[in-house]
């Protein structure tokens, strides 16, 4: 039952493209809704959720690591930029 919007949103995401994900969970949410009002059955909606929550749960995931990446390299230009001012103290190429 996996929706086609779903690769789009994870090439989004994993690309840092954030501002077309957010436009992607919309279209993912509204193909989700139509499939949770058609499900026939239990059965069919907890998969529907499970489908959903996975697909949440690795968007958070690789969002925050994709965060805490971009906060270590500014971490490290800030400290290179400390000493880039200094006479006589080489600066560290990235």
């Amino acid at each position: 039952m996996l929706s086609p919007t779903v690769e789009l949103l994870r090439a989004a995401v994993s690309s840092g493209a954030f501002a077309e994900a957010d436009r992607l969970l919309g279209v993912y949410r509204a193909e989700m809704e139509a499939n949770w009002r058609s499900a026939a059955s239990a059965e069919q909606r907890a998969a529907i959720a499970a489908e959903v929550t996975d697909l949440l749960e690795w968007a958070r995931t690789a969002t925050l690591a994709a965060r805490s990446h971009t906060q270590s390299k500014l971490i490290h230009l800030t400290r290179r930029k400390a000493y880039a001012g200094i006479v006589g103290v080489p600066t560290l190429s990235v």
